[in-house]
């Protein structure tokens, strides 16, 4: 079955104050995030979308195709609102910043309610150890485009 962006619609909430893992790609899963310029640009919008109040971020994983983010939302926001200030922010300045043009994100995004504290643990472990399962690290600690409030000590 083909998803479409009204399918990825249905039943999704934004609650104020929940944590959600969020997942958001490059159009066409271009290969392009893993770049200091690139990562500075996201991690710094995450920082400032924080400042804003719209959102408090826990970990930031950026990985060549795609972003994975565990928030808490804001008071007053909605995922959609939030995520089209990021990704309208960050595809206009990296856009400039590699002399690129047109789409970089991907329309839709994947997320996920996170429900108690033992599902945000199993959620920053699979994003924290994303990089060794793609192969582009031996020890999860060695990649450099990595974020989390939490000590890690797996």
């Amino acid at each position: 079955m083909k998803y479409r962006n009204h399918n990825l619609r249905k039943g999704r909430a934004s609650i104020p104050g929940a944590y959600y893992h969020i997942i958001i790609s490059t159009h066409q899963r271009r290969k392009i995030l893993a770049d200091n310029k690139v990562a500075s640009i996201i991690f710094e919008t995450f920082d400032w979308l924080e400042t804003e109040r719209r959102l408090k971020w826990i970990c930031i994983m950026i990985m060549p195709d795609h972003v994975h983010t565990v928030i808490e939302l804001g008071a007053g926001q909605t995922l959609a609102k939030v995520l089209h200030s990021l990704k309208r922010f960050t595809a206009r300045e990296i856009n400039k910043s590699l002399s690129l043009q047109g789409r970089f994100w991907q329309a839709e995004y994947r997320d996920w309610n996170v429900r108690d504290e033992k599902a945000l643990n199993n959620i920053i472990r699979y994003a924290y150890e994303n990089p060794v399962r793609k192969g582009l690290v031996e020890m999860a600690r060695d990649y450099p485009y990595w974020r989390c409030k939490y000590e890690m000590d797996w």
